[in-house]
């Protein structure tokens, strides 16, 4: 590869005019974010991928960053820096006329993106900037290194049919994450770092070896994940890395020729003997996630952004403002389970979450960076080049996906790094930080490790109330519940299972909903809640037949689907409680209705042949049970009632 210009410091480590001043502790602690968050599970929770991750990236980044403003004067360059705060700056506006009063600020427990972990990206960018690679380089390596052979070990051993109940959750590859997209995004920014260091010379050789033994299993890992987008950002990152270097590639012909071809080989095998080959074919299979769907999931996007062009919806407001652009192709291609909350596109995610504002703000970052980015593909050492790859590829992954809570922080940091290495005297300003500062990121750290243990230990306790429901025992179920949300009251999704085991001990509905509404006061317009409540509301109408339960369930129906015209769930209780009203043609209408935006759900036309059979009308019973199960075959309730319709026509016969 080309040697550095002397002019600008890309060396792998930080210039004389960019030598960072973070201590070698504060160095420490940021090294190991990458294996920490890479590798932390918890397999005694109910998401063993989220709390402890979650807990490894607000601690380390924040102490790490309180860290390094301790050991002061600060240096940073000054565009992407003031970049990075006024993204954060214009998220917190965002959060203030945001869908979700705490999300928008704190991330729901599932995602975690809220203004928080735009703050931890820019202090992790900022911190990124200050450390002395000098001292801190080596341990950020081995960290690096550490995380790709963990990572790649894992989903490796994985493949090979070692899988644990805890990682069988997909189809698809995992390994640590829970998810193939987000074991995929994690490949894309770690396979290119593991060829960097493994390819520079100046490093230690057991660094090295660490690194290239962890290419073979990065490389399974993202065929085994089955995620394109990480497809997309590797190979991006490789064209790239191989134009800024096409002068040192044109000088070894010979040997690139021959990587080459053993590397067209491999792919070919990969495409045969791995999931790549099925995953290729299925890019334009609508009923494919991250197929053609992703463009229905990116028409529903740019509709939401086009009703909120200024401030967007807020962080974490997406899944509440869902309703508003979706339609009725939509909901019948692919329905709300899961319930989308990412408009799985960065540039889009970035524009519904604070509108177009925030989406010029987050360019100008990563143009910004992507300056320096380049030049470190350009001049710099083996491992800043393998560093600023990943960078490539991870946005460029990003594409195709959305910002992760998991790994953004860590990307940011290594962004840091980047800039540091590559800035040139000129562009670095310093700046003596107050005693203030450290002291406030130090009590931020010790509250969100004090959080994070809590909620490492509320997602135990309601691990053990799920697994209490899934016996049968409803008075554990709830005690395991209620210890959970006494742990975290902030969080919705344990509240919504203190709600479902209430209903499993018999503590009655009309309890329950009061759970839900205790919910509905932290997260006022989360779709889950809002849909449980309702289908709570008919199960109290359907026990006690009570008008004015059967009212109260209809009215709330009414105002749910005035604003989501096109939500099948909510038709179909819809139906429901028309039926206990004894409304017969707007049970009908409305069980029609579900049955058209949800035409792989047997439920509506199963209700529907009760409903004829009710009113004694057996050849449209007939008729909605096979409809029932020509949707699924295999539903037990529809054969149930496709019984009743044979004894019926027998009967009438």
């Amino acid at each position: 590869m080309s040697e550095p210009q002397a002019s600008e410091p890309v060396d792998g480590r930080l210039g004389d005019a960019t030598r960072g001043v973070g201590t070698g502790a504060a160095g420490l602690v940021l090294a190991t974010l990458a294996p920490t968050v890479m590798l932390a599970v918890d397999p005694l929770g109910l998401f063993p991928f989220g709390p402890l991750k979650w807990l490894a990236v607000t601690v380390l980044v924040t102490a790490g960053a309180a860290a390094v403003l301790w050991s002061t004067p600060v240096r940073f360059v000054r565009a992407p820096t003031v970049a990075s705060v006024l993204l954060v700056a214009w998220m917190a506006v965002a959060a203030i006329g945001g869908e979700d009063p705490l999300y928008a600020w704190t991330g729901t427990p599932e995602r975690h993106v809220g203004v928080l972990a735009w703050a931890l990206c820019a202090l992790a960018l900022g911190a990124g900037q200050c450390l002395d690679a000098a001292r801190v380089g080596p341990a950020l390596q081995a960290g690096l290194v550490a995380a790709g052979l963990g990572v790649g070990g894992t989903a490796s051993a994985e493949a090979l049919g070692w899988e644990p109940s805890l990682f069988d959750v997909d189809r698809n590859l995992t390994a640590t994450f829970g998810t193939s997209a987000y074991l995929g995004a994690a490949v894309a920014l770690l396979l290119p770092i593991a060829v960097g260091i493994a390819a520079d010379r100046a490093l230690p050789a057991r660094l090295r070896v660490g690194a290239g033994v962890g290419i073979a299993p990065l490389v399974v890992a993202g065929a085994g994940s089955g995620a394109r987008a990480s497809w997309m950002g590797v190979v991006g990152a490789a064209v790239v890395v191989a134009w800024c270097r096409r002068d040192w590639l044109v000088r070894h012909r010979p040997t690139v020729t021959i990587a080459a071809g053993g590397g067209a080989i491999a792919l070919v095998a990969l495409i045969v003997a791995s999931p790549v080959g099925g995953r290729l074919g299925s890019t334009f299979d609508p009923d494919e996630p991250g197929g053609q769907g992703r463009l229905d999931e990116w028409r529903v996007a740019t509709r939401v952004i086009a009703e909120h062009p200024v401030l967007g919806v807020g962080p974490e407001g997406y899944r509440i403002a869902f309703a508003t652009g979706a339609d009725e192709d939509y909901e019948r291609d692919h329905g709300r389970d899961p319930l989308p909350d990412r408009a799985h596109s960065a540039p889009l995610d970035v524009a519904v979450t604070g509108g177009f504002p925030a989406l010029a703000i987050w360019l100008v970052v990563m143009v910004t960076i992507g300056r320096h980015v380049m030049r470190a593909l350009t001049r710099g050492r083996g491992w800043l080049v393998g560093v600023a790859a990943g960078l490539v590829a991870h946005f460029g992954c990003q594409l195709l996906l959305f910002p992760t809570a998991e790994l953004e922080p860590l990307a940011w940091l290594l962004a840091g790094v980047v800039v540091a290495a590559t800035a040139r005297p000129s562009e670095v300003r310093e700046r003596v930080v107050p005693r203030l500062g450290p002291a406030v990121l130090a009590v931020v750290a010790a509250v969100a490790l004090a959080a994070g243990v809590l909620d490492v230990a509320a997602d135990r306790r309601a691990s053990a109330a799920a697994d209490a429901l899934a016996r049968g025992d409803g008075p554990g179920a709830l005690e395991a519940a209620q210890d959970a949300v006494a742990l975290r009251p902030d969080e919705v999704r344990l509240r919504l299972l203190q709600a479902r085991a209430l209903v499993a001990a018999d503590g009655g509905t009309l309890a329950a909903v009061g759970v839900l509404d205790e919910a509905l006061e932290i997260s006022p317009g989360d779709p889950i809640i809002l849909l449980e409540r309702a289908r709570l509301l008919v199960a109290r109408a359907r026990a006690t037949r009570v008008p004015a339960h059967v009212s109260e369930a209809r009215t709330e129906l009414a105002r749910l689907l005035a604003g989501d015209r096109v939500n099948a769930a909510l038709w179909s209780e819809a139906g429901a409680a028309a039926a206990l009203a004894g409304d017969i043609d707007d049970a009908e209408e409305a069980w029609l209705r579900a049955e058209d935006l949800a035409p792989t759900d047997p439920a509506p036309a199963t209700d529907l042949a009760l409903l004829y059979l009710q009113i004694d009308r057996p050849g449209p019973a007939r008729a909605a049970v096979e409809r029932a199960l020509e949707a699924d075959p295999d539903d037990r309730r529809a054969r149930q009632v496709a019984e009743r319709v044979a004894a019926a026509d027998e009967s009438d016969g």
